[in-house]
């Protein structure tokens, strides 16, 4: 306690200093400074309380990007924030690049778990995954009016799961005038976007639409290089054909669809039994997205904004890398290795202990590099997502407005991915399929008939949410009240999908989740009471929510595991209060605390019945800071500071687990006779704090030339966390071992034997680097009209190391941290090209061409003995042409 006053009394005086200095800069003015209309820095309205506002009038650490700036530093997913922003991290949950998870201030998403950071596209939660955490499509990014990042709880007017902040993506509205632009892009790794944009005043002032689309596409820069000349080389008996590990290849069987990546109703297709899936690209980029909106001004006073968007997205999955083993314990990589150097899958000897073959598989990959895969399942994502958003606004008097935002949203997925990232069977995932042997033993699997393909994810969302917003004491008093409901529910038959080595086979499962809540917040200026208090101003929310999820599987492929059900029922109540003044003009102090709520959920992946639900987390934040504008001799200046320290409780954390499981169904062509099978359980692990200062600076040193750029200091630890480690059956009869705090802890083992409780508090806050900065410089050149503008940028982002094991230590898990990063990107435009309405750009990322790790999957490297990574993209560049008509 006496730690987080004196980072706080510390950081207030920095904020009074801060403070003080444009207030010298500004009561001494240097002569000849060129007026704010030539050099001022501009606002950009943000919605950050509901209502549009200056972004520097607003008492909330935010970052707000315009559409040019998100065009001229080529940002177009939540990956390319990364350094942009202070605070914010992004990793790809492990598994799938696609699935763009966001960490700002430590508060993130554990696998498995909700999110921290909730995506809103036209003020809407965008809908997630049903197992992979990613919001909405890919095609969210463009068109935009302003993206908006809030740092921090949002308990109040944004709800529930924005324990870390909001990510706000407002799209171009319709503008009352006739134009639009088309754009062609081409760009190495034979790179093709194409984006149009067309706006029509269908009737003058009343009645506007806006429509845009994009198509990408691009190859993969990770490759399969196939397994001829690699199983040959490896320390154990010579085959000349390979053994039918590849997905789709089975004893006697093979399942339907050709290679590559061309199965029937969503199946894998076999890989070729010499070569696998030699030719095949990793991470590469296809999809489409079609947008409208239509605005309708009936009367005076009465607004109605319709917008929706249909995404389908395909690829080859991410290019998963190994890239460690665990030789020190008995585990699954270790079990099945030698399994399969011993023969063709069957009469398979217990040994989990002896890594020679898991060790020779490792070494050869990292022979190959980062950019050269061997994968045994035929990979695939596919994604189908579209939305309808309604926004209707009424003036029911100058004080006194009522809108009512309304969605509807719907998500398919299908994926097939090889988790272990090598050509062992340790652990690969298909889509589910029901067999007549799960009918019968079950007698219902939701409706479906045998041979039915299961999504991952087949969901819809229904959100409504009526607010009324008000000014009262001649516009002293700014109020919201609101109601928000949501509803996610299964629209079709969804599976976790099919395991290899690893487990005999997946599980169906179905989860429904509600949110209701009312709200209120409402910013009281002082001046209205008295003069001399002008300015002073109390921001009070408070926030009722309830949420409850219900869930049930139905594992076919698991003798120990019968049909599980659960449901819960929370509640719990947020709020804010705050302070803020503005101390003169042009220079804004606040502070505030805040309540913030992550609801609870579903385990559909537990391996122990007992462990189908987990419990809500909070978060209560403590935050000071400034917004400043002044002047530094001619130049204009704006410094916007915050430091907050944060008390989070009932800290979601997931961990992988083994189970021992018989093959119920000998038909079933993924059953192993390893007897093992492996899932996951999310769990409260205890309480933490983190602290942190966030500073944004931009500097117009001239009209043409701007710098900027933001820098992030973050202090995360446990204070307590506490896990419970069952028996693992990979250890066989033997006592297994879990690395703690307190150093190696025997795990029994046996039937009956209970959980074991290990101290992993001294373990790394996860996804949560301590440094992130980023300059930005950006200059602008207008020559004359018949020549044209000429505008360069250029950008470096600095990252710090980051942990990404969150239920593991340092020492078990030798690859569970990211390597600090440092990446430059730049782009040169030539706008109005000889006074023409042609614009070209050409950009290039990652200028120094650097490899690095954005994202591990670690599993427990006791149980599972390997962890795998997803690398940066290489140097990318491209060039695109803009053709623009009427009016922008």
């Amino acid at each position: 306690m006496f730690q987080s006053r004196t980072l706080f009394l510390t950081t207030a005086g920095s904020i009074a200093l801060a403070a003080a200095s444009p207030a010298l800069a500004q009561q001494q003015p240097a002569a000849g400074a060129a007026a704010p209309t030539d050099t001022g820095i501009a606002d950009i309205i943000v919605t950050a309380n509901r209502r549009e506002e200056a972004i520097q009038s607003v008492p909330v650490a935010i970052t707000a990007l315009n559409n040019e700036t998100l065009r001229e530093q080529n940002i177009s997913s939540p990956t390319d924030l990364l350094g942009r922003i202070p605070s914010l991290n992004v990793a790809s949950n492990g598994t799938q690049r696609d699935a763009e998870t966001i960490t700002i201030r430590g508060q993130g998403q554990s696998y498995l778990a909700p999110v921290g950071v909730v995506n809103y596209f036209a003020e809407v939660p965008l809908i997630q995954g049903s197992i992979i955490a990613n919001q909405g499509g890919p095609g969210t990014f463009f068109d935009l009016e302003s993206l908006q990042v809030l740092r921090g709880p949002q308990g109040t007017l944004f709800g529930k799961n924005t324990t870390g902040g909001a990510l706000l993506l407002g799209p171009q509205k319709p503008k009352d005038s006739f134009g639009g632009y088309v754009q062609a892009q081409i760009g190495n790794y034979d790179d093709r976007e194409f984006e149009a944009v067309l706006n029509v005043p269908l009737v003058a002032d009343k009645l506007l639409l806006r429509v845009a689309g994009k198509k990408v596409d691009r190859d993969g820069y990770t490759k399969d290089v196939g397994p001829a000349g690699v199983v040959t080389t490896l320390p154990f008996q010579d085959f000349t054909q390979p053994p039918p590990f590849f997905i789709g290849q089975a004893p006697g069987q093979v399942l339907p669809g050709n290679r590559p990546n061309s199965g029937v109703n969503g199946l894998p297709g076999p890989a070729d039994t010499n070569n696998g899936y030699r030719g095949k690209d990793y991470d590469d980029r296809h999809y489409w997205t079609v947008r409208a909106g239509l605005t309708f001004r009936p009367v005076d006073g009465v607004e109605n904004y319709l917008v929706g968007y249909y995404t389908k997205a395909h690829n080859n999955g991410s290019g998963q890398v190994l890239t460690s083993v665990n030789t020190t314990s008995s585990n699954l990589i270790n079990l099945v290795a030698n399994s399969w150097g011993n023969g063709s899958g069957t009469g398979i000897p217990f040994d989990a202990t002896d890594s020679t073959i898991s060790e020779a598989v490792l070494a050869a990959q990292k022979a190959r590099g980062p950019r050269r895969v061997i994968l045994n399942n035929d990979q695939f994502y596919r994604l189908t997502n579209w939305a309808i958003t309604d926004i209707l606004t009424i003036d029911i008097s100058d004080q006194l407005t009522f809108r009512n935002v309304f969605g509807y949203q719907r998500m398919k997925q299908s994926y097939s991915w090889d988790l272990d990232g090598s050509f062992l069977p340790v652990l690969a995932q298909v889509p589910g399929v029901v067999r007549q042997s799960a009918i019968t033993r079950f007698g219902n699997v939701y409706g479906a008939q045998a041979g039915d393909v299961a999504h991952v994810t087949n969901v819809s969302l229904i959100t409504e949410e009526p607010q009324l917003q008000g000014r009262l004491l001649d516009g002293s008093l700014n109020f919201v009240l609101g109601a928000f409901y949501s509803k996610q529910k299964p629209e079709g038959l969804q599976a976790t999908g099919s395991y290899n080595g690893a487990a005999n086979g997946g599980g169906f499962f179905a989860i429904t989740t509600k949110s209701k809540a009312l709200y209120a917040q409402g910013t009281l200026d002082f001046g209205a009471f008295s003069p001399s208090l002008d300015s002073l101003k109390l921001t009070a929310g408070i926030r009722r929510t309830e949420d409850s999820y219900s869930g049930s599987r139905i594992s076919p492929d698991y003798v120990v595991l019968p049909i599980g059900a659960a449901s819960e029922k929370t509640r719990a109540t947020t709020w804010t209060l705050g302070l803020d003044y503005e101390v003169m003009n042009n220079v804004l102090l606040f502070g505030k605390i805040t309540k913030g709520y992550k609801a609870g959920g579903f385990n559909y992946a537990a391996v122990q019945q007992a462990g189908l639900t987990f419990a809500p987390e909070y978060v209560k934040s403590y935050e000071v800071g400034a917004k400043t504008d002044f002047t530094l001799g001619a130049v204009p200046v704006r410094a916007n500071i915050s430091a907050y320290h944060l008390d989070y409780d009932g800290i979601q954390r997931t961990f992988s687990e083994n189970v021992a499981n018989g093959c119920p169904d000998p038909a079933n062509p993924f059953c192993n006779t390893t007897g093992i099978d492996q899932g996951a359980r999310t769990f409260n692990a205890g309480t933490a704090r983190v602290r942190g200062v966030e500073l944004e600076l931009t500097a117009r040193l001239t009209k043409e030339f701007t710098l900027s750029g933001g820098y992030s200091y973050t202090s995360a630890k446990y204070k307590r966390y506490f896990l419970d480690v069952p028996p693992d059956p990979v250890t066989g009869p033997q006592q297994g071992v879990k690395d703690s705090c307190n150093g190696p802890v025997p795990i029994p083992q046996g039937p009956g034997a209970p959980p074991t409780t290990v101290d992993l508090s001294c373990t790394p806050f996860p996804f949560t680097p301590k440094n992130q900065f980023s300059i930005n410089a950006r200059y602008e050149y207008e020559m004359d009209r018949s020549v044209g503008t000429f505008v360069l940028s250029g950008g470096y982002t600095h990252a710090d190391k980051s942990w990404t094991a969150p239920a593991s230590t340092v020492a078990s898990e030798p690859g569970g941290y990211v390597d600090a990063y440092d990446v430059f990107n730049a782009s040169v435009e030539w706008n109005g090209m000889m006074g023409t309405s042609l614009d070209a750009r050409f950009f290039v990322t990652n200028l120094t061409n650097e490899t690095y790790r954005i994202s591990n999957s670690n599993g427990d490297s006791n149980n599972l003995g390997y962890s795998t990574s997803i690398y940066s993209e290489p140097r990318m560049y491209g060039l695109s042409i803009r053709y623009r008509f009427g009016e922008q």
